[in-house]
């Protein structure tokens, strides 16, 4: 009998029929074995309920940990949309900076000729003041200089179109120098816009990912317990039943490690699958199963790697290690040192079918057959 909870959940119902006809000895020829007790026989329907029960209960919390696994794909669709959008406002700040960079450089310009102009404007017209407040006394002008007074006031007829031009250009480089504060501050402002709003949303649903993590690992920790309790359920009901444990003898191998997940072998090490040989193992899992450390070692990597998605590889020590794909979640990091057992992460919760979960067992850099450290009777 292998460990195979799903299949013997789905049989549930007519395996113990079977079983209890098995006991009575109603198909074929099987010894008849003393009939149950009233009291062992209401435990066993008991726990077939319970058992029925807790195969539904757990349905439902895989079922909503697969939806909140396709929403956080979703959310994972649009922070890559938002990096798309951050690459343009990127861009879009990279332009503003250099606009900006350019009002600066004209407004320092323009601050500069203003200060020249202004200057000599105010130098000019001091000088003017001071000519009509104190004219000298015409009594005491010479011709020579009653002619330098005529001369001066004709220039200064002249020259004052000139200071009221002076004094318009003086006005709109004013004018200017505001519009290109204002400008400068309009895109002072559009580049903290671009700049916030992108980090904003990103970090929204930063925060929103790692709160759909944390539910969707709750509610896998409690499917596993559930089906932790059904093994208790199962074992009990063998019990009764007078069936013997589904223990194998255990064989001889130079490691003792254990399977990282449950599930049915897919291909064999040394198989030939799509036309290359299999260096490893392939075993089919249950969507969002939990991938625990197959022996006590350090985590040499985790995280994704180009064509095998999520990959783990955990040291073991002696140059044996064991390399981890197929995975749709990583809870450990680099240079971290595991236990026996120990959560690694998930297969993919995506959707109801059978993930692929694939392993290898390295002896330096050579696979091995997994066989010389793994029990592969059960599978």
């Amino acid at each position: 009998m292998t460990h195979r909870p799903a299949l013997l959940r789905a049989a549930k119902p007519a395996a113990l029929t079977l079983l209890v006809l098995l006991c009575t000895g109603t198909v074929g020829a099987q010894p008849v074995q003393k009939p149950l007790s009233k009291q062992a026989q209401t435990e066993l329907d008991t726990l077939g309920a319970e058992l029925r029960a807790n195969a539904r209960k757990r349905e439902q919390k895989h079922q909503s940990a697969r939806e909140i696994a396709q929403e956080m794909e979703r959310l994972r669709s649009q922070m890559i949309d938002i990096a798309r959008t951050q690459g343009a406002s990127e861009k879009r700040a990279a332009i503003y900076r250099a606009r900006l960079e350019t009002l600066s450089l004209l407004e320092a310009d323009m601050t500069r000729r203003l200060g020249t102009l202004r200057n000599k404007q105010a130098r000019l017209l001091s000088a003017l003041q001071i000519y009509s407040r104190n004219p000298p006394p015409t009594i005491f002008v010479s011709t020579r200089k009653a002619n330098d007074a005529v001369i001066a006031a004709i220039l200064l007829k002249e020259i004052t179109p000139e200071l009221k031009k002076r004094a318009a250009v003086l006005s709109e480089e004013n004018r200017n120098l505001i519009r290109v504060r204002r400008a400068a501050a309009l895109q002072n402002e559009a580049l903290f816009i671009s700049e916030s709003d992108v980090s904003e949303q990103q970090k929204q649903l930063e925060t929103l990912m790692a709160d759909r993590a944390a539910l969707e690992d709750q509610l896998l920790r409690e499917a596993d317990a559930i089906e932790a309790r059904n093994l208790e359920l199962e074992a009990r009901q063998r019990t009764l039943l007078g069936l013997p444990s589904p223990l194998r003898p255990a064989q001889s191998r130079t490691l003792d490690l254990q399977l990282p997940v449950v599930g049915e072998k897919a291909a064999s090490y040394g198989e030939t699958v799509d036309g290359q040989t299999s260096r490893g193992l392939r075993l089919k899992t249950s969507p969002g199963a939990q991938v625990r450390s197959p022996g006590n070692g350090r985590i040499e990597y985790a995280g994704p790697l180009n064509g095998y998605g999520q990959v783990i590889i955990l040291d073991i020590g002696n140059e044996y290690r064991v390399v981890m794909t197929g995975l749709g979640r990583v809870y450990v990091d680099p240079n971290r040192t595991v236990a026996r057992g120990e959560p690694l992460g998930r297969t993919p919760n995506l959707t109801d079918k059978p993930t692929v979960f694939y392993m290898e067992l390295r002896k330096g850099e050579n696979p091995i057959n997994p066989a010389t450290g793994f029990d592969l009777s059960k599978l």
